[in-house]
């Protein structure tokens, strides 16, 4: 008799949830699986506009006095999906497309963006207009273009984890080892 009630409450069960609608599931409620969370979209171009839908004539990030808002090229971006010619991303708090023809998908062990960091740390740039240093201290010089210029980061760039050395991340950013102050970034997987 136990058993005759046991499956007969297994299979009431049963046909409950077959016929419950399904529940859709909204962007943020969606849990993503590890190699999920390591995927992200390296820019390869100079000048890249980030866009507010994904096509050519579609508003673009811009600062207050209207000057486009670029990534500098080597940025690494969340991604969060793709559509058409577009991936969208996550740049310094806003959520974006990046036209594939300027970018790249990156993540994962095979990566060879992500080479050295085996895909499993980033350090991301948490304050504005951050620079690079090439040395583990306020002593050591800016990191530079190759025309001399200085090269900021943004906030919300992703650079692969390579260590720490006192109050410094060490990085690598497009080839190079590069120093960031702790006080203007944090780890992140």
């Amino acid at each position: 008799m136990k058993r005759i009630m046991k499956s007969l409450t297994v299979m009431f069960a049963m046909c409950i949830l077959s016929v419950m609608p399904a529940q859709a599931k909204s962007p943020e409620s969606v849990y993503l699986t590890e190699t999920q969370q390591q995927r992200y979209v390296v820019v390869n171009g100079v000048n890249v506009r980030l866009r507010f839908e994904p096509n050519l004539s579609s508003s673009y990030l811009h600062y207050d006095n209207g000057t486009p808002r670029y990534a500098p090229k080597g940025t690494y971006l969340k991604y969060l999906g793709q559509k058409g010619d577009f991936y969208y991303v996550q740049y310094a708090g806003y959520k974006v497309y990046i036209s594939k023809q300027y970018s790249y998908l990156s993540g994962g062990s095979s990566s060879s963006a992500s080479a050295g960091n085996s895909g499993k740390y980033y350090v991301v740039i948490n304050g504005v207009n951050v620079r690079l240093r090439t040395g583990p201290s306020t002593n050591y010089p800016y990191f530079t273009w190759n025309d001399g210029s200085p090269c900021y980061l943004p906030k919300g760039s992703y650079l692969n984890y390579l260590g720490q050395a006192g109050d410094f991340y060490k990085c690598s950013y497009q080839g190079h080892t590069v120093y960031i102050s702790k006080k203007f970034s944090y780890i992140t997987k």
